[in-house]
């Protein structure tokens, strides 16, 4: 068995071995998981080479090794399989984002470039994830859409608690409406897509000091500068 994929979009390599096929060793709850891992990650990978509307079920279990009867044993169709497979690496991101411990205390405007710098970093390390949220996730339909927001809404709560949090000490601040936060995150993602057009996302950790500002202004959260 393979350990867990390095990446999101993990595509296995060109004579690496399946699952075994016919009668197995193996546990069938272990075959079930490794084989949904592998359905998931490869439909990431396929619709982000392809285009969610040109991308069949044929391509997605050639990439991940797997019947086409395993497919339909976990997924309805190519769109439960797409959207499943958005779902869990929302989850997966903002697992990694809230999961975040500081080595040592920070200031407030630290901690948000720490939460932004992984999200960037994790980004750039995903191409093909940001291009499926970001340029695919509208081609599969309204309930692709809903899933968005809610993933929209899911980084939101993260500001939210580290604005909560900042504004203990600052109570001159003012609170802001609930829509801002789900509006921050929108903002961050609009600039990600210019360079996931330009298949540039390897620069995006460029853009952590003005996207740190932008989510300052965005937060109503002034915050000096971090002392050289």
């Amino acid at each position: 068995m393979s350990g867990p994929p390095r990446r999101l979009a993990e595509v296995y390599e060109p004579g690496r071995p399946g699952l075994p096929r016919g009668r197995s060793s193996l546990p069938a709850e272990v075959v079930r998981a490794e084989q949904r891992r592998r359905l998931l990650a490869a439909c990431i990978s396929a619709v982000a080479a392809n285009g969610y509307a040109q991308t069949t079920v044929a391509q997605v279990v050639a990439r991940a090794r797997v019947s086409r009867k395993a497919f339909y044993d976990h997924f309805a169709d190519l769109q439960d399989c797409f959207l499943s497979a958005m779902s869990d690496a929302q989850a997966a991101i903002v697992r990694e984002l809230t999961e975040l411990a500081p080595a040592r205390p920070r200031s407030a405007r630290a901690a948000l470039r720490s939460g932004l710098g992984a999200y960037l970093a994790l980004c750039a390390r995903e191409p093909e994830y940001a291009r499926c949220i970001l340029v695919e996730l509208p081609a599969a339909g309204p309930r692709a859409l809903r899933g968005r927001d809610r993933g929209y809404r899911l980084v939101g709560d993260v500001l939210r608690a580290w604005r909560e949090h900042a504004a203990r000490r600052r109570p001159e601040w003012r609170a802001v409406p609930d829509e801002v936060y789900p509006a921050a995150v929108g903002a961050v993602a609009e600039l990600i897509l210019a360079h996931v057009l330009r298949e540039d996302t390897a620069r995006l950790p460029e853009l952590l000091d003005p996207l740190t500002e932008i989510l300052l202004r965005v937060l109503d959260a002034p915050l000096p500068p971090d002392p050289a």
